[in-house]
């Protein structure tokens, strides 16, 4: 059985943006719709799904400056001892892993870091996903020829969006009028990117006295204490009421 109850349009609502904290940055989290190779902004985290069609959905983190100082320079890490769990009755829909984690937040090997229970062992369709490990590791960079130093590493989610995850909706049932996906876990940045053993600098290959190879160093990041997150995505399987389309209006206002 789905567990969740299902939650208000204003409660949806008001966790557009979530994991606010009294740190010196906060966390956000939301649900887009992905469209061919767009990613569309869900108002409120609110879809109008009634025409019975999957849709694509990426979960998007960033860890952003407020008014108590700025975020963590190193950029978005990662979600772990995350969960995503669906609401009401089990025929409401079917949500499928499409893939689950995106490239490059997927360093993680461990057998369940997709979500327990696992792709392949009936876990898809899913009505809850547990111990999902979304995060990234140790990056590699060139140290190109002629350069002072190598290449510095890729930050990314510092005061932007990254999508992270990926599941498709199909509320092909039209046994409720409104489902809910929630998602919960930690969340965590880096401080820095920090060098990992001795980097390899540019070096002559064939004997020739000139640097012909490029070189190469290792990053992992130095990370900040994890923080708790929610996130709601509120799914109409019929025609939202007048009430959800004023309020889903002043969202996107």
């Amino acid at each position: 059985m789905k567990t969740l109850a299902i939650m208000s349009i204003a409660a949806a609502a008001a966790l557009t943006h979530s994991s606010r904290t009294a740190s010196a940055y906060e966390f956000r989290a939301r649900f887009v719709e992905r469209v061919a190779n767009l990613d569309v902004v869900l108002p409120g985290n609110l879809i109008e799904a009634y025409d019975g069609l999957p849709r694509r959905i990426r979960v998007q983190f960033g860890v952003f400056d407020n008014a108590a100082g700025a975020a963590p320079a190193g950029g978005f890490v990662g979600w772990n001892v995350g969960s995503l769990s669906v609401s009401g009755p089990v025929n409401n829909s079917d949500e499928r892993r499409t893939p689950g984690r995106l490239a490059p937040f997927n360093f993680s090997l461990g057998v369940n870091a997709n979500g327990n229970p696992p792709v392949g062992t009936g876990g898809d369709p899913f009505t809850m996903l547990t111990e999902i490990d979304n995060t990234l590791g140790t990056q590699n960079t060139t140290w190109p020829i002629g350069a002072p130093g190598p290449n510095p590493a890729v930050v990314r989610g510092f005061n932007t969006f990254v999508s992270t995850y990926e599941f498709t909706i199909d509320p092909a049932s039209i046994a409720a009028q409104i489902y809910t996906v929630n998602l919960t876990g930690n969340v965590i940045a880096a401080r820095e990117w920090r060098t990992v053993g001795s980097s390899n600098p540019p070096f002559d290959s064939d004997g020739d006295g000139i640097d012909d190879t490029p070189g190469s160093a290792t990053y992992a990041p130095f990370p900040t204490t994890p923080q708790a997150i929610n996130a709601v995505l509120t799914v109409y399987t019929i025609p939202a009421p007048a009430a959800a389309v004023t309020l889903m209006g002043s969202g996107a206002a």
